[in-house]
Formats: structure tokens, sequence, C-alpha cells
């Protein structure tokens, strides 16, 4: 959201995530910008809009599609944030071809479910490099000769994107652990 961008970081931030394989779309839902851009892409398919609470995902729906009247909030004067006012989620048909989901926001996440040997899946550059590795089970963390840190010293991987990852592999220890059934 273009609007959010106070620190003007949005192209860094933009190189980082195409570079993993993404496409990213600036928007405001205010000045319509990027909208007819994100159309284009939600075209033919069914997507969700997910993330934290109050960051402003109804009011692009609503920017979307003229006939959605979305509940939007506003920022709230003691966080600086957007209110969580989606209270479910709900299916939106956005023309005849593609439908969106709009959901509510949350404040933590919660990614026990992923198991840490799957967690490389979910980001398309390890993926991408993962047979360079010497061992084959290799999780990118303390093994020698892995490619993966290979890369994100070359810079092939964003180290901001390394770092996510090396965060949420010990989240979802930590989770592991805490929910460990003795």
């Amino acid at each position: 959201k273009g609007d959010l961008d106070v620190d003007f970081d949005f192209e860094k931030y933009q190189s980082i995530y195409e570079r993993a394989g993404y496409k990213v779309i600036k928007t405001c839902a205010l000045l319509g910008e990027g909208i007819d851009d994100l159309k284009a892409v939600l075209k033919g398919k069914i997507s969700v809009f997910s993330g934290p609470s109050g960051v402003g995902k109804s009011s692009i729906l609503n920017a979307l599609h003229e006939g959605f009247s979305l509940q939007t909030g506003e920022l709230s004067d003691k966080i600086k944030r957007g209110k969580h006012t989606t209270r479910h989620s709900e299916l939106l048909e956005l023309g005849q071809e593609s439908i969106v989901v709009d959901t509510p926001g949350f404040t933590s996440l919660n990614m026990q479910h992923i198991e840490l040997e799957e967690l490389q899946y979910c980001f398309p550059e390890i993926e991408r490099y993962r047979g360079e590795c010497q061992f084959d089970d290799c999780t990118h963390i303390n093994e020698p000769k892995c490619g993966i840190k290979d890369k994100v010293d070359s810079g092939e991987i964003a180290k901001e994107r390394y770092d996510a990852y090396i965060y949420m592999y010990h989240e979802i220890e930590e989770q592991k652990r805490r929910n460990k059934k003795w």
C-alpha cells in the first residue's frame, strides 16, 4: 500500500521480493494507484486477501469493485494504524471469472503446522538453489558448504529474505517445543 510507505522504501522491498519471484504492485485505494494492475493479476483466479489487522485489505477491495461496500475503519489515535473491522471471511465476485476473499486480520502468525524441513519450500529463492548444498537435508543454517548461504553472501539471495527464513525457522522450532506433548 503506497500510502503506508512513509519511509519511501517501496523500491527496496519491491526489488527484494521480485528477485525472490513475486510480483509486487504498489497500490493506494485513496488515489486508485495500482488498482488496474491488481485487477489484471486477480483476473481468472480465486485470491485471498490476508494480513495483519487494520492495514487496509478491505479498502483495497472496495477500490477494486464499486459494488463492494466492505466496512473500513479509521486510524487509531493511539497506535496510528487501522483498526480491526472485518469479522468474518467473505467470498466476493470480482467480475465473472474472478473471486476474492476478504479475511479478518491477525495480530500473530502460528506456523507450527509447517514442518521445519518444509519451510525452505515457502521461499522460492531458496528452493531455486537448494540442490547446491553439500548435504541433501541442509537446513541452510549451520551446515558447511551450504549453497544458500553462499548465494546470500554473493547477493543472489537478499539477506533480508534469508534473515526472515532464519527467524521463521527458529519460531517454528520454539512453537513446536512449547506445544510438544511429553
